[in-house]
């Protein structure tokens, strides 16, 4: 590389490596400018000591910041002929220089762009240069620190090479503008700051794209459905710290139906341990009122998961029942028992003793069909987990109702496949092969997504796909409209440390590593060909003590496979939990109950997805999807996806979906659950949020243009 002539801004450079780095600069004939953030002194010793060997060299003072991996840091440096070149100061190694060959003939037009911004923003930072051209638009920021310790030059780079502008705006950091010319004639530009410029109408660019979708609105204030989920602290990953997410965190409850008979749809929300869940009415302007339910706010001390409205003693009115979970009690603790409340006809609602004697689950979900055709709703209660025991599988539950609103377990003698069915995370009772009675999907966590096909109230399981994910739903919908019933299915989704395939899947452990009498999770993912623990040395070995005298040394550890490191025998012995497909998913029926998966569009695999609803989003006859999700609670060192802002899958027929954000109105937090609810005779809907206020949304058609 020829560096002589050129200048080389080196940050750190008064440090041991940044002074070797400097000196190897200089000896070839590089002119150096050493950064420095604290201490001059250093800075300006080595630039003397440069300086009397014949370089030229000079100090600067500044907040210069530089991204940094696990073992080495990485600058960046100025070059001098239209192109960035990079320098590496790498931890305790030899720095190394990358030069940039990707304009070496000078072919490929850029405009390199200098601006002096106002008084206190001498530099301009947060301006943006907008291109419209080639019939899109580009959008350069001026933000030349990007992440720890790291900075890039101070010019705007643009690339011109087979580029036409038809406009370009430059955009102050005060969002005044100003029309500028761009010309490969002219390489390099200057901009001054100017006051009284016009403010930028960021509908320009809006504007440019039609929303492929109708616009929504937030109708939460309007409706007066004011209520906010409070998740209860409970330190989960402290009882046990080796679990990739917490299960205790899957409320709020949400149950929508017409419970007092006057043609209106009202709302059962579901709180976490210590708090009230609510009941609101709607009342004939579409307000939703509190009610005054003290038998169920008797049991704040349960954790509602998920709730059901339906009849169980066949008196005409819509019972509740509530699924209890929180994953914080375990055996046979009273509030890890399921809950009805029985309808007096006008919303007011009494406890039902003795519903549930002997179950106890920590549960999921609890959805209602009548499986014997006695006209008495019975349910499927789903386990989510044994509480303490990640890694085992719970039991789930079908339950036969006397017609009075006791159930029984009678899942032994109608579905004994149910009786291992592993971490269930939803169901849905749906006639999927159109014979006239409804067949129970299920979908599981570290598991496939099965239907249990009724056969005159006996159920068979179906493996409807055997790709083995985080499945957190399932949604039985026509997609391509040729009288099949297809699914979409939310996953984990693809933005994670965890990368999961057929070949090279994620698994976890379960046994008792250390002989203590505690079962223990280890969770493991491949790297380079390689299965590893997800677990760093320090949180492993605090659960398993064992492993702090069996490697002395990080660099031993490091070097070690999963049997050097827990030996053959307990890996053989566990229980082994695999994971092989981690996007969210749609699953096409060929009419013979035979389902493609097909991943969803990569918008729609930024986060994982937790429910969604059919809805119409553009007026045409397919059927679109509103879906929602985030998850905060999950393993420090996988960080909390919250990436969904809420996404419309704009039905593009044959079984393909465009993934569309929502038009106007962007969806935070954690959503749980999402119900329609009709409000003054218009379609909308509720999305129950952990931890943040419910939400209540509806289309609205776009004006008309004259």
């Amino acid at each position: 590389m020829q560096l002589k002539g050129k200048t080389a801004l080196v940050t750190g450079g008064a440090l041991r490596v940044g002074a070797a780095l400097c000196e190897a600069l200089a000896a070839e004939g590089c002119r150096v400018v050493i950064h420095y953030n604290r201490s001059a002194r250093p800075a300006a010793a080595l630039a003397a000591r440069l300086r009397r060997n014949g370089a030229q060299a000079w100090t600067v003072a500044g907040d210069f910041r530089m991204p940094r991996s696990a073992d080495r840091v990485v600058r960046q440096a100025v070059a001098v002929a239209g192109k960035l070149d990079i320098i590496v100061n790498n931890i305790d190694e030899a720095a190394t220089v990358y030069r940039n060959t990707s304009n070496d003939k000078k072919d490929k037009a850029y405009v390199s762009v200098t601006l002096k911004g106002s008084e206190k923003n001498r530099n301009a930072i947060g301006a943006k240069i907008i291109l419209f051209t080639n019939g899109g638009i580009r959008t350069y920021e001026k933000n030349p620190v990007r992440g720890f310790q790291s900075s890039m030059e101070g010019p705007v780079h643009i690339g011109l090479d087979k580029t036409k502008p038809d406009s370009v705006f430059l955009v102050w950091p005060d969002n005044t503008f100003q029309r500028i010319e761009l010309t490969p004639l002219q390489p390099k530009m200057s901009f001054v700051y100017r006051k009284g410029l016009p403010v930028f109408d960021y509908r320009k660019i809006s504007a440019h794209w039609p929303e492929p979708t109708k616009p929504m609105e937030d109708i939460t204030a309007k409706s007066a459905l004011n209520y906010k989920h409070e998740e209860n602290s409970f330190g989960e990953f402290d009882r046990e710290p080796l679990i990739p997410h917490m299960v205790s965190t899957e409320g709020p409850a949400l149950a929508v139906a017409d419970i007092n008979h006057d043609g209106r749809e009202d709302v059962f929300i579901g709180s976490s341990r210590d708090k009230k869940s609510v009941v609101f009415l709607q009342a004939a302007n579409g307000h939703f009122v509190k009610s005054a339910q003290p038998a169920i706010e008797a049991d704040s001390s349960f954790e509602d998961i998920d709730a059901t409205w339906v009849d169980v003693n066949h008196d005409g009115n819509m019972d509740l029942v509530v699924a209890s979970g929180g994953n914080e009690f375990f055996g046979p603790d009273p509030h890890l028992q399921p809950r009805v409340y029985l309808n007096n006809g006008k919303a007011g609602f009494v406890k039902l003793e003795h519903a549930f004697d002997n179950i106890f689950l920590n549960a999921s979900c609890v959805v209602a069909n009548d499986i014997n055709g006695d006209g008495a709703p019975d349910l499927f209660i789903g386990g989510r987990s044994v509480p303490a025991e990640y890694g085992k599988a719970p039991r789930s539950y079908l339950l036969q109702n006397d017609g009075n609103g006791h159930f029984t377990d009678v899942t032994a003698s109608l579905a004994k496949e149910m009786l291992q069915l592993g971490m269930v995370t939803q169901a849905v009772w749906f006639d999927i092969d159109k014979d006239g009675d409804k067949d129970l999907i299920v979908c599981t966590e570290w598991d496939g997504i099965f239907a249990f096909m009724n056969e005159h109230g006996h159920f068979i399981k179906k493996v409807l796909t055997d790709k083995k994910g985080w499945w957190n739903f399932i949604l039985p919908v026509d997609i391509d409209n040729d009288g099949d019933i297809d699914l979409i299915a939310g996953n984990l989704g693809l933005n994670s440390r965890l990368k999961a395939s057929e070949k090279e899947p994620v698994r976890l452990y379960y046994n008792d590593f250390d002989n203590n009498g505690r079962k223990e999770q280890v969770l493991t993912y491949f790297l380079s060909g390689r299965e590893i623990p997800f677990a760093n040395k320090d949180e492993l070995q605090k659960q398993i003590p064992l492993l702090k005298k069996r490697f002395l040394y990080a660099e031993d550890f490091a070097k070690a496979n999963l049997e050097q490191i827990f030996t053959k025998e307990k890996l053989e012995n566990s229980q082994i939990l695999t994971a092989n497909y981690f996007s969210n998913a749609v699953l096409i029926n060929d009419g013979k109950m035979n389902f493609t998966l097909e991943a969803l569009p990569w918008q729609a695999q930024l986060s994982p997805l937790r429910d969604a609803i059919v809805v119409n989003a553009n007026n045409d006859s397919l059927p679109d999807i509103l879906t929602a999700g985030n998850f905060y609670y999950s393993n420090i060192q996988m960080g909390r996806y919250d990436a969904d802002f809420g996404t419309i899958l704009l039905n593009q027929g044959k079984g393909k979906f465009s993934a569309e954000n929502i038009n106007g109105l962007p969806v935070t937090g954690e959503v749980r659950h999402i119900r329609k609810i009709m409000i003054n005779q218009k379609e909308a809907y509720i999305l129950a949020r952990n931890n943040e206020t419910t939400l209540v949304i509806e289309f609205r058609e776009p004006a008309i243009k004259k």
